[in-house]
Protein backbone atom coordinates (compact mmCIF):
# COMPACT_ATOMS: atom_id res chain seq x y z
CA UNK A 1 0.00 0.00 0.00
CA UNK A 2 1.43 3.95 -0.79
CA UNK A 3 2.43 5.20 1.97
CA UNK A 4 0.02 8.39 2.72
CA UNK A 5 2.25 11.81 2.69
CA UNK A 6 1.81 14.43 5.02
CA UNK A 7 -0.26 17.74 4.26
CA UNK A 8 1.15 21.19 4.71
CA UNK A 9 -0.14 23.63 6.54
CA UNK A 10 1.87 27.18 6.76
CA UNK A 11 1.75 29.15 9.92
CA UNK A 12 1.67 33.00 9.19
CA UNK A 13 0.58 34.95 6.57
CA UNK A 14 2.62 37.69 6.70
CA UNK A 15 5.86 38.10 3.87
CA UNK A 16 7.51 35.26 4.75
CA UNK A 17 3.98 33.30 4.84
CA UNK A 18 4.03 34.17 0.94
CA UNK A 19 7.81 33.58 0.48
CA UNK A 20 7.30 30.21 1.49
CA UNK A 21 4.88 29.62 -0.83
CA UNK A 22 6.69 31.06 -3.71
CA UNK A 23 9.54 28.85 -3.10
CA UNK A 24 7.33 26.01 -2.32
CA UNK A 25 5.91 26.26 -6.02
CA UNK A 26 9.08 26.76 -7.55
CA UNK A 27 10.46 23.09 -6.30
CA UNK A 28 7.36 21.17 -6.32
CA UNK A 29 5.29 21.53 -9.28
CA UNK A 30 1.61 19.85 -7.74
CA UNK A 31 0.65 21.68 -4.71
CA UNK A 32 -2.13 19.38 -3.51
CA UNK A 33 0.20 18.54 -0.37
CA UNK A 34 -0.64 22.37 0.67
CA UNK A 35 -3.40 21.92 3.07
CA UNK A 36 -4.11 25.45 3.84
CA UNK A 37 -2.59 28.05 6.26
CA UNK A 38 -3.47 29.78 9.39
CA UNK A 39 -3.71 33.47 11.17
CA UNK A 40 -5.56 33.97 13.94
CA UNK A 41 -6.83 37.30 12.78
CA UNK A 42 -7.75 36.00 9.38
CA UNK A 43 -10.68 34.32 7.00
CA UNK A 44 -11.10 32.97 4.01
CA UNK A 45 -8.27 32.56 1.44
CA UNK A 46 -4.61 33.09 1.16
CA UNK A 47 -2.48 32.85 -2.07
CA UNK A 48 -5.35 30.52 -3.55
CA UNK A 49 -5.55 28.25 -0.06
CA UNK A 50 -8.06 28.15 2.76
CA UNK A 51 -7.54 29.72 5.75
CA UNK A 52 -7.91 26.79 8.47
CA UNK A 53 -8.52 26.33 11.94
CA UNK A 54 -5.35 24.94 13.43
CA UNK A 55 -6.91 23.31 16.71
CA UNK A 56 -8.91 20.61 14.24
CA UNK A 57 -7.91 17.42 15.54
CA UNK A 58 -7.91 16.25 12.25
CA UNK A 59 -4.77 18.17 11.31
CA UNK A 60 -2.11 16.91 14.11
CA UNK A 61 -0.20 14.87 12.02
CA UNK A 62 -0.05 17.13 9.64
CA UNK A 63 3.41 18.84 8.77
CA UNK A 64 3.29 22.36 10.47
CA UNK A 65 5.42 25.03 8.86
CA UNK A 66 6.41 28.18 10.83
CA UNK A 67 6.42 30.87 8.45
CA UNK A 68 7.57 34.05 10.36
CA UNK A 69 10.98 35.22 11.10
CA UNK A 70 10.94 37.19 13.99
CA UNK A 71 12.78 34.60 16.63
CA UNK A 72 11.01 35.98 19.62
CA UNK A 73 7.67 34.85 17.63
CA UNK A 74 8.62 31.48 15.98
CA UNK A 75 9.58 30.78 19.69
CA UNK A 76 5.85 31.44 20.55
CA UNK A 77 4.30 29.95 17.79
CA UNK A 78 6.81 26.94 18.53
CA UNK A 79 5.21 26.38 21.78
CA UNK A 80 1.63 27.01 20.73
CA UNK A 81 1.73 24.22 18.73
CA UNK A 82 3.52 21.89 20.44
CA UNK A 83 0.28 22.45 23.15
CA UNK A 84 -2.28 22.18 20.54
CA UNK A 85 -0.36 18.84 19.82
CA UNK A 86 1.85 18.64 16.81
CA UNK A 87 4.28 16.06 15.90
CA UNK A 88 5.75 17.77 12.56
CA UNK A 89 7.11 21.29 13.22
CA UNK A 90 9.48 23.05 11.14
CA UNK A 91 10.38 26.59 10.30
CA UNK A 92 10.66 27.87 6.92
CA UNK A 93 14.23 30.34 7.36
CA UNK A 94 13.82 31.69 3.71
CA UNK A 95 17.31 31.51 3.27
CA UNK A 96 18.35 28.38 0.75
CA UNK A 97 20.75 25.65 2.47
CA UNK A 98 20.59 22.93 0.34
CA UNK A 99 20.49 22.15 -3.24
CA UNK A 100 18.00 19.05 -2.83
CA UNK A 101 15.38 20.35 -5.16
CA UNK A 102 12.66 19.63 -2.27
CA UNK A 103 11.21 22.56 -0.27
CA UNK A 104 11.65 21.06 3.41
CA UNK A 105 15.11 19.47 3.28
CA UNK A 106 16.35 23.25 1.24
CA UNK A 107 14.54 26.01 2.83
CA UNK A 108 13.01 24.36 6.20
CA UNK A 109 14.31 23.03 9.92
CA UNK A 110 12.87 20.33 11.63
CA UNK A 111 12.09 21.70 15.22
CA UNK A 112 11.53 18.06 16.47
CA UNK A 113 14.77 18.67 18.87
CA UNK A 114 13.89 22.13 20.14
CA UNK A 115 12.47 20.88 23.43
CA UNK A 116 11.34 22.70 26.06
CA UNK A 117 13.22 25.81 26.43
CA UNK A 118 13.80 27.13 23.53
CA UNK A 119 15.80 30.54 23.62
CA UNK A 120 14.51 32.64 20.54
CA UNK A 121 18.08 34.19 20.12
CA UNK A 122 21.47 35.01 21.42
CA UNK A 123 25.10 36.76 20.22
CA UNK A 124 28.22 36.97 21.00
CA UNK A 125 31.31 39.16 20.24
CA UNK A 126 33.90 37.68 18.06
CA UNK A 127 35.94 41.01 18.66
CA UNK A 128 35.18 44.17 20.78
CA UNK A 129 36.51 46.57 18.14
CA UNK A 130 35.41 47.81 14.67
CA UNK A 131 36.76 49.14 11.01
CA UNK A 132 33.90 51.40 10.36
CA UNK A 133 33.31 52.91 14.04
CA UNK A 134 30.06 54.29 13.32
CA UNK A 135 28.14 56.71 15.23
CA UNK A 136 25.47 55.73 16.98
CA UNK A 137 26.60 52.38 17.44
CA UNK A 138 24.63 50.22 19.69
CA UNK A 139 27.54 47.69 20.81
CA UNK A 140 29.87 50.73 21.46
CA UNK A 141 32.70 49.20 19.83
CA UNK A 142 34.50 52.49 18.49
CA UNK A 143 35.44 53.44 22.59
CA UNK A 144 36.89 49.54 22.88
CA UNK A 145 40.57 48.83 22.96
CA UNK A 146 41.77 47.58 19.90
CA UNK A 147 42.77 44.14 21.33
CA UNK A 148 41.74 40.55 20.85
CA UNK A 149 39.49 38.88 23.46
CA UNK A 150 40.12 35.24 24.96
CA UNK A 151 38.99 33.13 22.82
CA UNK A 152 38.34 29.81 25.00
CA UNK A 153 36.70 32.05 27.62
CA UNK A 154 33.87 33.36 25.19
CA UNK A 155 33.34 29.94 23.65
CA UNK A 156 32.80 28.63 27.07
CA UNK A 157 30.04 31.84 27.24
CA UNK A 158 28.20 29.68 24.30
CA UNK A 159 28.63 26.28 26.06
CA UNK A 160 27.42 27.82 29.19
CA UNK A 161 23.86 29.37 27.80
CA UNK A 162 23.60 26.11 25.97
CA UNK A 163 23.71 24.37 29.27
CA UNK A 164 20.96 26.13 29.97
CA UNK A 165 18.32 25.68 27.64
CA UNK A 166 17.50 22.92 24.90
CA UNK A 167 17.76 25.36 21.98
CA UNK A 168 18.91 28.26 20.65
CA UNK A 169 17.20 29.27 16.85
CA UNK A 170 19.29 32.22 15.75
CA UNK A 171 23.09 32.66 17.13
CA UNK A 172 25.22 35.43 16.20
CA UNK A 173 28.81 36.13 15.94
CA UNK A 174 29.38 39.68 15.59
CA UNK A 175 31.23 42.43 17.15
CA UNK A 176 32.86 45.09 16.38
CA UNK A 177 33.79 43.36 13.17
CA UNK A 178 34.24 39.67 13.29
CA UNK A 179 36.47 38.89 10.89
CA UNK A 180 39.30 41.25 12.45
CA UNK A 181 39.62 38.00 14.61
CA UNK A 182 42.42 35.97 13.51
CA UNK A 183 40.56 32.94 15.09
CA UNK A 184 37.42 33.40 13.32
CA UNK A 185 37.52 29.57 11.90
CA UNK A 186 37.74 28.51 15.75
CA UNK A 187 34.55 30.20 16.20
CA UNK A 188 33.02 28.94 13.44
CA UNK A 189 33.48 25.04 14.15
CA UNK A 190 33.18 25.18 18.25
CA UNK A 191 30.16 27.53 17.86
CA UNK A 192 28.80 24.85 15.13
CA UNK A 193 29.91 21.59 17.79
CA UNK A 194 27.68 23.42 20.52
CA UNK A 195 24.93 24.32 18.78
CA UNK A 196 24.39 21.48 16.18
CA UNK A 197 21.23 22.43 14.92
CA UNK A 198 21.02 26.14 15.18
CA UNK A 199 21.27 28.84 12.72
CA UNK A 200 24.24 30.68 13.01
CA UNK A 201 25.00 33.87 11.77
CA UNK A 202 28.24 36.17 11.04
CA UNK A 203 27.21 39.62 11.18
CA UNK A 204 29.62 41.88 9.20
CA UNK A 205 29.88 44.89 7.34
CA UNK A 206 31.50 42.90 4.73
CA UNK A 207 34.53 44.89 4.04
CA UNK A 208 37.11 42.27 4.61
CA UNK A 209 35.07 39.48 2.68
CA UNK A 210 37.46 40.34 -0.34
CA UNK A 211 40.35 39.75 1.67
CA UNK A 212 39.14 36.16 3.59
CA UNK A 213 41.64 32.94 3.36
CA UNK A 214 40.00 30.21 1.24
CA UNK A 215 40.15 28.37 4.81
CA UNK A 216 38.13 30.89 6.05
CA UNK A 217 35.32 30.54 3.36
CA UNK A 218 35.90 26.47 3.80
CA UNK A 219 34.77 26.74 7.48
CA UNK A 220 31.78 28.95 6.70
CA UNK A 221 30.53 26.33 3.89
CA UNK A 222 31.37 23.49 5.41
CA UNK A 223 29.76 24.37 9.65
CA UNK A 224 26.68 25.49 7.67
CA UNK A 225 27.23 29.36 8.67
CA UNK A 226 25.34 31.77 7.14
CA UNK A 227 27.20 35.35 6.14
CA UNK A 228 24.83 38.44 7.28
CA UNK A 229 25.95 41.64 5.58
CA UNK A 230 25.20 45.17 6.82
CA UNK A 231 25.63 46.93 3.74
CA UNK A 232 26.72 50.48 5.28
CA UNK A 233 27.78 53.21 2.83
CA UNK A 234 31.29 52.08 1.68
CA UNK A 235 29.58 48.14 1.55
CA UNK A 236 27.73 49.52 -0.89
CA UNK A 237 30.56 50.62 -3.06
CA UNK A 238 31.94 46.95 -3.48
CA UNK A 239 28.61 44.94 -2.22
CA UNK A 240 28.98 43.33 -6.21
CA UNK A 241 32.55 41.94 -5.82
CA UNK A 242 30.70 41.00 -2.11
CA UNK A 243 28.18 38.93 -3.57
CA UNK A 244 30.46 37.54 -6.56
CA UNK A 245 32.91 36.26 -4.05
CA UNK A 246 30.36 34.59 -1.44
CA UNK A 247 28.28 33.01 -4.66
CA UNK A 248 31.73 31.34 -6.38
CA UNK A 249 32.79 30.03 -2.76
CA UNK A 250 28.99 28.44 -2.34
CA UNK A 251 28.31 30.77 1.05
CA UNK A 252 24.55 31.59 1.65
CA UNK A 253 24.13 34.75 2.71
CA UNK A 254 21.71 37.78 3.55
CA UNK A 255 22.30 41.31 3.17
CA UNK A 256 20.40 44.10 5.18
CA UNK A 257 20.20 46.74 2.12
CA UNK A 258 22.25 49.95 1.81
CA UNK A 259 18.87 52.03 1.89
CA UNK A 260 18.07 50.73 5.32
CA UNK A 261 21.74 52.13 6.38
CA UNK A 262 21.71 55.61 5.23
CA UNK A 263 20.02 56.90 8.87
CA UNK A 264 21.05 55.56 12.04
CA UNK A 265 19.81 55.81 15.23
CA UNK A 266 21.86 57.56 18.45
CA UNK A 267 20.22 55.38 20.81
CA UNK A 268 20.87 56.91 24.17
CA UNK A 269 20.05 60.09 26.35
CA UNK A 270 21.74 61.11 29.67
CA UNK A 271 18.06 61.35 30.62
CA UNK A 272 15.41 59.45 31.73
CA UNK A 273 13.29 62.45 30.39
CA UNK A 274 14.46 63.22 27.14
CA UNK A 275 12.40 65.32 24.92
CA UNK A 276 12.89 62.28 21.92
CA UNK A 277 10.38 59.30 21.84
CA UNK A 278 11.61 56.18 23.81
CA UNK A 279 13.04 53.52 21.00
CA UNK A 280 13.96 50.54 21.54
CA UNK A 281 16.62 49.20 18.76
CA UNK A 282 17.76 46.03 20.47
CA UNK A 283 15.06 44.42 22.30
CA UNK A 284 15.73 40.89 22.34
CA UNK A 285 19.14 40.60 21.20
CA UNK A 286 20.54 38.72 24.36
CA UNK A 287 24.06 39.30 24.26
CA UNK A 288 26.48 36.65 26.33
CA UNK A 289 29.93 38.51 27.79
CA UNK A 290 32.34 37.84 30.31
CA UNK A 291 30.84 35.04 31.90
CA UNK A 292 27.27 37.38 31.68
CA UNK A 293 23.95 37.64 30.02
CA UNK A 294 22.09 40.85 29.57
CA UNK A 295 19.07 41.29 26.93
CA UNK A 296 20.86 43.93 24.50
CA UNK A 297 23.94 45.11 23.54
CA UNK A 298 23.98 48.22 24.86
CA UNK A 299 23.18 47.12 28.69
CA UNK A 300 25.71 44.07 28.22
CA UNK A 301 27.94 47.13 26.97
CA UNK A 302 27.30 50.67 29.36
CA UNK A 303 29.88 49.98 32.43
CA UNK A 304 32.25 50.06 29.18
CA UNK A 305 30.47 53.55 27.90
CA UNK A 306 30.22 54.68 31.82
CA UNK A 307 33.94 54.10 32.29
CA UNK A 308 34.93 55.63 29.39
CA UNK A 309 33.20 58.86 29.42
CA UNK A 310 32.46 58.98 33.40
CA UNK A 311 28.83 58.44 33.29
CA UNK A 312 26.82 56.54 35.59
CA UNK A 313 24.04 55.44 33.13
CA UNK A 314 22.20 52.21 35.26
CA UNK A 315 23.26 48.47 34.18
CA UNK A 316 20.77 46.48 36.40
CA UNK A 317 19.79 43.27 34.38
CA UNK A 318 23.39 41.73 33.69
CA UNK A 319 23.09 38.64 35.23
CA UNK A 320 25.72 35.67 35.75
CA UNK A 321 25.17 32.71 33.47
CA UNK A 322 26.23 30.48 36.38
CA UNK A 323 23.64 31.63 38.43
CA UNK A 324 20.47 31.64 36.23
CA UNK A 325 18.65 28.51 35.40
CA UNK A 326 17.21 28.58 31.44
CA UNK A 327 14.00 29.33 33.32
CA UNK A 328 15.11 32.21 34.75
CA UNK A 329 17.11 33.56 31.45
CA UNK A 330 13.58 32.76 29.21
CA UNK A 331 11.85 35.71 31.88
CA UNK A 332 14.28 37.42 32.69
CA UNK A 333 15.41 38.91 28.65
CA UNK A 334 11.77 39.68 28.43
CA UNK A 335 12.05 42.28 30.83
CA UNK A 336 12.42 45.96 30.69
CA UNK A 337 15.68 47.48 32.92
CA UNK A 338 15.85 50.95 33.66
CA UNK A 339 18.36 51.47 31.16
CA UNK A 340 15.07 51.47 28.54
CA UNK A 341 14.19 54.90 30.34
CA UNK A 342 17.05 55.99 28.27
CA UNK A 343 16.97 54.14 24.63
CA UNK A 344 15.75 57.06 22.36
CA UNK A 345 14.38 57.09 18.86
CA UNK A 346 16.91 59.90 17.58
CA UNK A 347 17.46 59.16 13.55
CA UNK A 348 21.02 60.59 12.51
CA UNK A 349 23.03 60.45 9.27
CA UNK A 350 25.43 57.82 9.19
CA UNK A 351 29.23 58.63 9.19
CA UNK A 352 31.78 57.60 11.12
CA UNK A 353 33.43 58.65 15.01
CA UNK A 354 36.99 60.69 14.53
CA UNK A 355 39.97 59.14 15.83
CA UNK A 356 38.59 60.11 19.73
CA UNK A 357 34.79 59.11 19.80
CA UNK A 358 33.10 61.83 22.48
CA UNK A 359 30.27 60.97 24.21
CA UNK A 360 27.84 62.85 21.76
CA UNK A 361 28.44 59.96 19.17
CA UNK A 362 26.37 57.65 20.63
CA UNK A 363 24.05 60.22 23.12
CA UNK A 364 22.02 63.06 23.97
CA UNK A 365 22.60 65.17 27.05
CA UNK A 366 19.02 66.31 27.49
Amino acid sequence: MEKVKCRYIFWGMGKYGQLAIEKYRELHLKEENILGVYDSKKQGEYCGYPIIKIDESEYKQEILIITVDNSWLISEIYNKAKKLGYKNIFWFTGIKQGTRGDFLEDFCVDCSSWGELVLPQAEIHVVDFCNLNCKGCAHFSPIFEKKMPGTQSRIYDIEMLKSKITHIIKFYLLGGEPFLNPEIITYIEKSRQILPNTMIQIVTNGLLIPSLKPEVFDAIRENNIIISISEYEPTHTIIGKIEEILTKNNISYVIRPYDSKKKFIKPLSLSENSMYEKKCISDGCINIYNGMIARCPTLMYIDEFNKVFNTELPNQGIYSLSEVSGEQILKFMQQKVQLCEHCIDNVIEWSRCERIPVIEDFAERD
